[in-house]
């Protein structure tokens, strides 16, 4: 379980909990969560400005699973040397866990976890890195409104907690500023067959709008094998190289294309993010979705850690949630600083649009919060909402 160096140099240890779905159809995306997080540990351990102390990173398997995820989180607070977890990645998992890390007073960092309601349970110990369903809904929808003129949608969703969240949030942006929704549908997660519900589709509809994550290449093939060229719009569930890009293939640019959101910039937009992925590919491949989140979401946890130990010798969890309360820090992933509002959301987080452009994902927009952080406001201010 403990995946951290031996500390000969008697240096004092305090460990830091990553968990993520390592096995399974999400492997992919938790070891890149947890592969960044290594970064962040490893570069914290090679600087010697701080307190004479060394992180050690504790990598947890939940499977995607919620009865899985609380044995896990169980397991991090009975160790008391962990001192805060960067975690989970499924929103169903998150929720369900995140009582008994507050119970525990346990630090929790969430990199990628968008359902609005981590936030809004009065969690002292959450803190979201990353946007929220209703941020980015109103952004995408927004969008889709005023720069493609689309008016009428249909919406597919998946019966998970995230596909769920993300199609509501946009239904209720897309008709908050006069759109429609012509009819939704529920599909399982897993579902691979679309033909029969494409082939239902109205015909008056100038968009798709799809929230769910594996299951978005399937819809698009099915969409574009039924002669229908309309755009498939998506949450950032379908914001994965490896399990839409790639299995879309040339797809994904035909008809109208498609316009995929995420909660942060691409690679390059942001000082510093184009290293670390260069760093990230030489040592595990290329990065295929939030490394960069991930690694911002550890560093800021493991400088709440640092001033929580320079302040009293032998810190606490409660000590670390206080630090990591005042924290605030320049990464990679945007460009302002984290800082967290009064939910403990992150102000800076923001939405990005991308299409599909020579087998890569390009961006096309960028929205900041409404929040309206401080050198952010041209984002705003220069068309609407969005920006190229």
């Amino acid at each position: 379980m403990v995946d951290g160096a031996n500390n000969p140099s008697g240096r004092k240890t305090v460990k830091i909990g990553v968990v993520a779905p390592l096995s399974g159809k999400g492997a992919k995306l938790g070891l890149e969560m947890a592969q960044a997080v290594e970064l962040a540990i490893e570069d914290a351990n090679a600087s010697r400005d701080g307190p004479d102390i060394v992180f050690e990173l504790v990598r947890c398997d939940d499977k995607g699973d919620e009865s899985e995820g609380n044995r896990v989180a169980t397991a991090l607070i009975e160790d008391n040397d962990v001192l805060g977890v960067v975690g989970h990645y499924n929103s169903n998992v998150t929720l369900a866990v995140a009582q008994t890390y507050c119970d525990a007073s346990m630090p929790l960092v969430s990199p990628i976890v968008s359902n609005p309601r981590l936030t809004e349970q009065g969690w002292s110990n959450v803190f979201r890195f990353t946007n929220r369903d209703d941020e980015t809904a109103s952004a995408i929808a927004d969008h889709l409104s005023g720069q493609l003129k689309k008016r009428r949608a249909v919406v597919v969703k998946t019966d998970t907690v995230y596909g769920q969240s993300m199609s509501e949030e946009f239904v209720r942006a897309f008709e908050k500023i006069g759109g429609t929704a012509v009819r939704e549908y529920v599909v399982e997660e897993g579902t691979t067959e679309f033909g029969s519900i494409v082939g239902s589709f109205p015909e008056n509809i100038d968009l798709v709008f799809y929230g769910g994550t594996f299951e978005g290449a399937p819809l698009l093939k099915a969409m574009r094998a039924a002669g229908l060229q309309h755009l498939l719009a998506t949450g950032d569930g379908c914001w994965d190289v490896w399990n839409f890009l790639e299995p879309t293939g040339e797809v994904a640019e035909r008809g109208e294309g498609v316009l995929v959101l995420s909660a942060c910039p691409e690679i390059g937009m942001v000082a510093g993010s184009s290293e670390f992925a260069s760093r990230y590919a030489d040592r595990f491949g290329p990065v295929g979705n939030y490394a960069v989140n991930c690694y911002d979401a550890a560093t800021v946890l493991i400088e709440a850690i640092v001033a929580a130990v320079a302040s009293e010798n032998a810190p606490t969890r409660r000590s670390v949630l206080s630090a990591l309360q005042k924290t605030q820090h320049q990464g990679i992933a945007y460009p302002a600083p984290v800082k967290w509002d009064g939910k403990q959301d992150n102000v800076a987080a923001l939405t990005a649009l991308h299409v599909a452009d020579a087998g890569q994902f390009r961006q096309v927009a960028m929205a900041a919060r409404p929040t309206r952080l401080p050198g952010l406001e041209d984002i705003h201010n220069a068309n609407g909402p969005f920006a190229p």
